[in-house]
């Protein structure tokens, strides 16, 4: 798994070798929701939702620099519920 966080306001990133499944009730716990089968965002840095021209939700990130997270829509209303 590649995890991409914030420290002191840069952007890191390192690989963990965990499935996701195995992660997925600690990181709730940590306020990380799991938006796409291969990401989990955490709500609270979500600067904006948006949908592209081919109808995939993305979520952009009040950070500069990172790139729109893939929102599935399997996972999209309990994203949308928290914003």
């Amino acid at each position: 798994m590649h995890i991409v966080h914030l420290d002191n306001g840069r952007v890191k990133e390192f690989t963990l070798r965990s499935s996701m499944r195995a992660l997925e009730e600690m990181l709730l716990r940590h306020g990380l929701l799991r938006c796409h089968r291969s990401f989990y965002i955490n709500a609270n840095h979500v600067e904006l939702l948006r949908k592209d021209a081919s109808g995939y939700a993305l979520a952009q990130l009040d950070h500069n620099g990172t790139k729109p997270i893939p929102v599935s829509k399997r996972y999209y209303d309990a994203l949308v519920a928290l914003l």
